[in-house]
């Protein structure tokens, strides 16, 4: 999908991350005053979109990277016209959130003309909503941001759902909830940009809750869903793997033919990069690879960092079988199993 501009590319980030409006019905503010909330919050985001010039002073020839991965597309200077649009728009949204808590806030010309346009002119008087959104208990910036009212609402499930196949999805979360994962919401992914990320993770393999992603120090199964918005596709999810493949590998014959194909198809096929080996001056180390044997062909497979390839864009009905099988599989080997 191709945008007029690359600023409208960014806006529209906000917009797919926003989820359905969800009220809290017990909140001490009405369901209609958390609709005036949402509705705020949405134009915003519809306004940043339709008139990206009031927030920044310069448009862009729309540009995306191809992947999750930057540096081969070699165009160091378009993550940085990306995340000045970014950062414009975020910075409204925290000093609308410290308004929120009475900080003392000096609101840019630019600022005030957005919220203008909004029909907020006072902001000596603000609406109890906004006050309450910024500074309840649980208030917090991505709350405030996305509006999650609701704080036992599942709003992440939602969004990802939205945006990688909501049938399939809703499908393998349930399986996943009714044997024992837990949702967790997860700002600020470490080595991401993800603001707003969703894991789905087995608590028997750590008490320690999961911190995000699917690729770096999984300590859990289940599946990592998150938003980058320098991406061609930027809602992607990965099957979270505890401490790389080898253990799985090792199994590979007490797997059935489908899951065996599954994993054949995914798991990365050994190319002598020799990262495996990077510290050893020996020179003696073996590569990381298991052998393993599925249907007369041989195949040396990669245990390190599986989360490169057990990701997707999207799911239908066949991956999410799939995904149940493989977790079902793993959590054979989980510490309390």
């Amino acid at each position: 999908m191709t945008f007029e501009c690359l600023e409208k590319r960014m806006a529209q980030s906000y917009i797919d991350m926003l989820p359905p409006y969800i009220p809290d019905d017990n909140a001490p503010v009405s369901t209609g005053e958390q609709k005036w909330f949402y509705d705020l919050i949405s134009n915003l985001f519809k306004l940043a979109f339709d008139e990206p010039l009031l927030f920044v002073s310069k448009l862009h020839e729309d540009d995306v990277y191809p992947s999750r991965y930057k540096k081969p597309y070699g165009k160091p200077n378009l993550i940085l016209n990306m995340k000045k649009f970014i950062n414009t728009v975020d910075a409204l949204i925290q000093n609308m959130f410290l308004l929120g808590q009475s900080e003392n806030v000096i609101l840019s010309k630019r600022q005030l003309i957005i919220l203008s346009k909004l029909g907020i002119d006072d902001i000596g008087n603000l609406p109890s909503v906004w006050l309450w959104m910024s500074k309840r208990e649980s208030a917090n910036l991505q709350a405030f941001s996305y509006c999650l009212f609701d704080k036992d609402y599942p709003y992440t499930s939602d969004i990802y759902a939205k945006l990688l196949g909501k049938t399939a999805f809703k499908v393998l979360e349930n399986r996943m909830i009714e044997n024992g994962y837990k949702r967790y919401n997860i700002t600020n992914v470490i080595a991401s940009d993800c603001k707003l990320s969703l894991t789905i993770a087995n608590p028997k393999w750590d008490s320690i809750p999961p911190r995000g992603g699917f690729e770096y120090k999984i300590r859990h199964t289940g599946i990592s869903a998150q938003y980058e918005f320098f991406t061609a596709k930027p809602a992607v999810f990965g099957l979270c793997i505890p401490n790389g493949m080898k253990v799985y590998l090792q199994a590979f014959d007490s797997m059935d033919n489908k899951l065996q194909r599954f994993v054949v198809d995914r798991t990365k096929k050994c190319d002598v990069c020799k990262y495996c080996v990077q510290t050893d001056k020996s020179g003696t180390r073996p590569l990381a690879y298991i052998p393993i044997t599925y249907e007369n062909n041989q195949y040396r497979l990669c245990t390190y960092f599986p989360g490169y390839n057990y990701s997707w864009n999207n799911i239908d009905d066949d991956l999410a079988n799939e995904l149940i099988d493989m977790l079902s599989f793993m959590d054979q080997f989980a510490p309390e199993s």
